[in-house]
C-alpha cells in the first residue's frame, strides 16, 4: 500500500491529531465547568437574598395551612 508520508510520520500524525482533539475537549470541559460554577453560584445567591427577604418581611403570612 502506498502512502503520501512514511509510517513512522503516519503514525506521528495520528498522535498529533488525537493530542490536539483531547486537549480541545479538555478545554471546552473546563469552559463549560467555570460557566456552570458561576451560574450556579449566582443562582444560589439569588434565591439566598430572596430567602432573607422574605424571613425578614413580617407583613406577610408565611406558613400558612389551609383546612
Amino acid at each position: 500500500m502506498y502512502y503520501m508520508f512514511s509510517k513512522d510520520m503516519l503514525k506521528i500524525a495520528v498522535k498529533t491529531i488525537v493530542t490536539g482533539a483531547a486537549v480541545m475537549c479538555l478545554a471546552l470541559f473546563v469552559g463549560a465547568c467555570g460557566n456552570t460554577i458561576s451560574g450556579v453560584g449566582k443562582d444560589i445567591s439569588d434565591v439566598g437574598s430572596k430567602v432573607t427577604a422574605w424571613q425578614n418581611s413580617k407583613d406577610e403570612v408565611k406558613n400558612e395551612v389551609s383546612k
